[in-house]
């Protein structure tokens, strides 16, 4: 088989030529073999000015025609590899193409013609729209990119559970908006695939790793499909989905997202909460520490660096990096002892160091270094785990206080700032401790709040909500 457009200059040509008659307004007959003469002659340029005229007006034969030459043109130019606009080539060729076979749908040229043009149409926007993924996500954080698509994910399991339980219209609206999303879920694995292919230097295990990122995209792609297709397998897909997230985030996450998830993790273990994919809370949370032990050092040196020449960045003494990395060594150790038995106590104290721990890191964002922790909870709103606000140690719940609550006992100072010399730093603790109370207590009932919503577990995807 002759590969390329089956179109013949030179036949057709003839034909056109040789059944000029009075019928045929003669311009056009001019225009047509002036446009074929200089394709002859290799000005690709002059024929397509003369064939785009032909193309562009209103005589339906000649406009055929000179869609097939263009075709074979702009077909052409997508080939060469120097072409770096071959996907813009191409959408012109399969254009003409269509237009040609429209005139004429039973010519078994154009068809073929218009089967070639459009052949590698497909795959050329695709590499187009990863190569914009790619550019466009080329300085995010992979980690960052894995945890909010972990938290998408999580979200998703809990609208699946029971999207089909709607009444049809609403379920097929529904299940539409589930598979856009799930589908941009699976875009994050094709960034993701390509920032880990930079910064793995070992050959066999960035093919490794790239190995299983290609088939969690499969699987996150069936999800988007089955939830489109209201199909009751998308909620088991999109589980094995948020499986393979939970996997890679945990692999890409820096100190401070690890020891985040790690909070929620072990106060879920302390509460017992209920599982998420089966998943052990405890084994999570120690998961999550060994992350933070493995990347801690690199990082805190990193750091470092980075705030000896930025003096916008709040200060990491070694002294700091020591403390930090003896008390992630004790938690590892009292995790792991829930993790073989069940320690409540330990629980608790783990609950504590990991506290102290997200104190003494440096918050790059300039918010308080407690100020995410309240963030953290809804990560898991999609099957209900509970935060660890109700502990009972005064000591932990002052830590993990929301940072704006004791912002606005700083933006209070001032106003005092008058008498500040007659009363003393006494009085100044007194405040604050009162100021911090008042934000606990509001930050407890808010908590409370969320686990009386969260009682009430998702409905399988065979129940129904009446």
């Amino acid at each position: 088989m002759v590969k390329g457009f089956c179109f013949s200059l030179a036949v057709a040509a003839a034909g056109v030529i040789g059944s000029a008659s009075a019928a045929v307004d003669r311009p056009v007959v001019e225009v047509w073999n002036e446009g074929v003469e200089l394709y002859r002659a290799g000005d690709t340029n002059g024929a397509f000015t003369a064939m785009n005229e032909l193309y562009t007006g209103m005589d339906a034969r000649y406009k055929a025609k000179a869609a097939e030459v263009i075709a074979k043109m702009r077909y052409d130019e997508s080939r060469h590899a120097d072409n770096r606009n071959a996907l813009v080539s191409l959408e012109e060729a399969a254009l003409a193409a269509q237009t040609a076979l429209r005139a004429d749908p039973g010519d078994s040229r154009r068809q073929r013609n218009f089967t070639r043009a459009t052949d590698g149409l497909l795959a050329m926007r695709e590499a187009k729209r990863v190569n914009s993924l790619i550019e466009g996500a080329a300085n995010s954080d992979p980690g960052a990119l894995m945890h909010s698509a972990l938290t998408e994910a999580r979200l998703l399991m809990g609208e699946a559970s029971h999207y089909l339980t709607n009444v049809a219209a609403v379920a097929v609206a529904k299940g539409d908006e589930l598979c856009n999303r799930a589908q941009k879920l699976d875009d994050t694995w094709i960034v993701a695939r390509e920032a880990i292919a930079r910064s793995v230097t070992n050959e066999t295990d960035a093919a490794n790793i790239q190995a299983r990122i290609d088939e969690a995209r499969s699987r996150t792609a069936l999800a988007a499909r089955q939830l489109g297709d209201l199909d009751e397998a998308g909620y088991s897909s999109i589980a094995d989905a948020e499986k393979d997230f939970n996997d890679f985030f945990k692999m890409l996450a820096l100190p401070r997202p690890a020891m985040e998830e790690d909070l929620v993790a072990q106060s879920n273990a302390w509460q017992d909460a209920e599982r998420v994919n089966d998943r052990d809370w405890q084994r999570e949370a120690l998961d999550y520490t060994r992350r933070f032990r493995a990347v801690f050092p690199a990082w805190a040196k990193a750091y470092e660096q980075a705030a000896q020449a930025d003096t916008n960045k709040p200060p990491f003494t070694a002294e700091t990096q020591g403390k930090i990395a003896a008390l992630a060594i004790e938690l590892e150790k009292r995790q792991l002892s829930c993790v073989e038995a069940s320690d409540p106590p330990a629980q608790e104290q783990s609950l504590a160091i990991i506290r102290e721990i997200l104190e003494l890191l440096p918050d790059e964002q300039g918010g308080g270094n407690s100020s995410r922790q309240p963030e953290t909870q809804p990560k898991e709103s999609a099957s209900k785990p509970q935060s660890d606000s109700g502990e009972g140690e005064d000591r932990n719940d002052s830590a993990s206080a929301p940072e704006p609550e004791a912002g606005e006992g700083e933006d209070e100072e001032p106003k005092d700032g008058a008498s500040e010399g007659d009363t003393g730093p006494e009085r100044d603790e007194r405040e604050i401790e009162a100021i911090l109370k008042k934000a606990q207590e509001r930050n407890d009932e808010h908590e409370a709040e969320k686990r009386a919503r969260m009682r009430k577990a998702p409905l399988r995807p065979d129940e129904r909500d009446w």
